[in-house]
Parts: C-alpha cells; sequence; structure tokens
C-alpha cells in the first residue's frame, strides 16, 4: 500500500469563508498561540496523513472515505481555540475538508471527506502541538 500524501490549499473560491470561534482565550493568547501557527498546521498535516494511512479508516473503491476519490487536497474550514484553566492549557480544533476529484457534470473538486482534528498544547512549550483526542471524520 502506497503512502497517501495530503497537500493543504487556500480555501477554493466556492467554499464558505473559514470559521473562527474562541472562547475564554485572551487576544494575548491567541496571538502566542499564532506565532507558532507552522508548527500548529505540522501538527495537523501529520495527523490527517496517519489517519488516512491508518489500515482499517479508509476504503480504496469499496467504503467511506474511499482514497480513490480524492485529491490529495484540503483546505481549512474552521478553527476554534479553548482555554482551560489551572493548569492552563488550549484545546483547539482544526476543522480540514478533504477534497473529493470532479465528477460528472459538476467540473470541479468537492468537498468530500471533514476531518476534525483535536490538539492540545501547552503554553510555553509551543513545540508541542499534540493530538489531544481521535481525530472526528464526518461526510461533507
Amino acid at each position: 500500500m502506497a503512502n497517501f500524501a495530503m497537500n493543504r490549499i487556500e480555501p477554493p473560491d466556492w467554499a464558505t469563508q473559514p470559521d473562527l470561534s474562541i472562547m475564554n482565550v485572551t487576544v494575548a493568547e491567541y496571538t502566542s498561540i499564532q506565532r507558532h501557527r507552522d508548527t500548529l498546521l505540522q501538527a495537523v498535516q501529520r495527523e490527517i496523513e496517519t489517519y488516512l494511512n491508518t489500515p482499517g479508516l479508509f476504503g480504496e473503491g469499496r467504503s467511506f472515505p474511499d482514497r480513490l476519490r480524492m485529491t490529495g487536497e484540503y483546505y481549512i474550514g474552521a478553527e476554534s481555540y479553548i482555554a482551560h484553566r489551572n493548569p492552563v492549557w488550549y484545546q483547539i480544533s482544526v476543522m480540514c475538508h478533504c477534497l473529493e476529484r470532479a465528477k460528472g457534470s459538476r467540473g470541479r473538486d468537492d468537498d468530500y471527506l471533514g476531518l476534525e482534528v483535536w490538539l492540545k498544547c501547552v503554553p510555553g512549550n509551543w513545540s508541542s502541538f499534540e493530538v489531544f483526542r481521535n481525530t472526528d471524520s464526518s461526510s461533507i
């Protein structure tokens, strides 16, 4: 079985504008997290590729999600940030929209698989965006 690689793209013109939800996170805390956005996005990338390369979690021509229908591209459709206190840590959700190849008369790729990646981060240890719980999948 070949490794299935994914590539993050900007949201397509037809996509809904990405949504942002922030709960109990100060502007200063959000700014600190965003200074390490590249590291955060690398953690999301690793988790998406791990998910789509885990036997039993995907299909090829026989079940959902079917990697043969996928383009190998995704975009971020939503993000949420929740601060927890005592001790302080941040719960981050990144909703990724994986694309399906154009079919029929549609003429363009389209949303196919939603993967919601949950991360945990502790302030001061910005290299530690860790997968917090199971990555949730959905048909979109």
